[in-house]
């Protein structure tokens, strides 16, 4: 492109990551948590599947990710080549992006069980459409291809980012592997327009992208999967025909502007491509519906937050405490250590007391504080501690709590009478 200069991707290496954590996977391949040591800071990676099992397609096609920069984009830090930390694993191609720790759209509307609040809803429907219209608008325009709520990530503040954009070039073609694998892209299937699943010497333009975008604000307004639980074959055979997401579910009496945005998304998801709006037509819509509700995002941002992190504590219920059996027989348990063992001290002014091998001098002091080392034991574990509140995460599990009865230390007196001490002081 005349008067452009492009500048390689920036290659990052195992020597300047660590603490690889494998936290997800996509339909591209799966993705790492790791440090990058020189940053100081904490990024993702997403390693890439591609069929001829060379990097050139990545780094030829890396640098229309690269350009300019928008906050509802995901924001790329360089290409990656590794092993992810194993050193017996085969060298591996990807992406460094910054981390979104707040997850995907669709892991929060699973875990709201509901759509988010309004004014949250809203402001997602425009971010997405403030990021589409930044990709569409570069030169060459670069199609996402795979617009759905997977790939639309969440910042701490639950701010909108646009993953994956591009990808499906990089890798593989999206229609393409659908087709290949139905059962498994049934999400993806749902959101293809009618156009790439009629014919296979389909075309993709912008107005693919718009129809996505169409079935993903049904998702967020509803905070439901379009066709869950149909068989993606008949997915398939349907859109072509005119089905879309069942509009009766929405209530378009329920808030202001929200019979605005249902419109929108209807011409979104027209079956003619000609007739879908430009995404430019979408932001200029949102940002006035997001306009009428900005005055409460900050309430319901602040309630989706603490709903998350209640999340985190909702296995608590499962828990059973009980008192064990006197009688009862311990099972033999087998503890399966993998690497070195972690270790975590006790909070100060708590002991832990855990099993241990007789000590070798029968009139050793015991120390104030200990150790506990934790071991991944199948089929459960148990957990003895004194003057602490314990807490087990988990399913169908139980914590035995035993009590035993206090034992003087042998240094300590056998008896203290605090009123004749305090009759012999002067």
């Amino acid at each position: 492109m005349a008067g452009q200069v492009c500048f390689p991707p920036l290659v990052i290496r195992d020597d300047s990551l660590k603490c690889f954590v494998k936290i997800g996977a996509g339909g591209f391949g799966q993705i790492y948590r790791a440090k990058h040591m020189k940053w100081g800071m904490d990024v993702a990676i997403k390693l890439l599947i591609y069929k001829d099992g060379s990097t050139s397609s990545i780094h030829k096609e890396a640098n229309l990710m690269f350009q300019g920069g928008n906050p509802n984009v995901i924001r790329i830090f360089g290409l990656y080549e590794g092993r992810v930390g194993e050193l017996q694993l085969p060298l591996q191609s990807g992406l460094v992006m910054e981390l979104m720790p707040k997850g995907s759209v669709a892991g929060l509307l699973q875990t709201l069980a509901a759509p988010p609040p309004w004014p949250l809803a809203f402001r997602m429907a425009h971010q997405i459409g403030l990021g589409m219209n930044f990709l569409h608008h570069l030169t060459p325009p670069l199609l996402h291809l795979d617009l759905k709520p997977n790939n639309v990530l969440l910042n701490d503040s639950l701010d909108a980012k646009i993953t994956d954009f591009g990808l499906s070039r990089v890798a593989q073609s999206v229609s393409k592997c659908a087709r290949e694998r139905d059962e498994d892209e049934g999400g993806t299937l749902s959101y293809m327009p009618p156009e790439a699943l009629q014919s296979i010497n389909y075309k993709a333009s912008k107005a693919s992208d718009v129809y996505s975008y169409g079935v993903l604000l049904w998702s967020i307004i509803t905070g439901k999967e379009p066709y869950d639980g149909a068989v993606s074959s008949l997915v398939r055979f349907r859109i072509p025909l005119g089905d879309r997401p069942d509009v009766t579910l929405i209530d378009c009496g329920q808030t202001e502007g929200l019979e605005d945005l249902v419109n929108l998304m209807k011409r979104c998801w027209d079956q003619d491509a000609n007739k879908r709006p430009t995404f430019l037509n979408c932001v200029n819509a949102t940002e006035k519906i997001f306009e009428l509700h900005q005055r409460g995002l900050s309430d319901a941002v602040w309630d989706v937050l603490k709903q998350l992190e209640g999340d985190i504590c909702s296995s608590l219920k499962s828990v059973q405490i009980s008192r064990k059996p006197q009688n009862e027989v311990r099972p033999p348990v087998l503890s399966c250590v993998t690497g070195s063992l972690p270790k975590q001290e006790t909070a100060a002014g708590y002991t832990n007391t855990v099993k241990k091998e007789p000590s070798p001098r029968p009139d050793a002091l015991t120390p104030p504080r200990t150790t506990q080392r934790q071991t991944s034991t199948p089929g459960g574990f148990y957990i003895n501690m004194s003057n602490v509140v314990g807490v087990q995460f988990g399913n169908n599990n139980s914590m035995n709590i035993v009590q035993k009865p206090r034992q003087r230390h042998r240094t300590a007196p056998s008896r203290v009478n605090t009123s004749e001490n305090a009759q012999k002081k002067p």
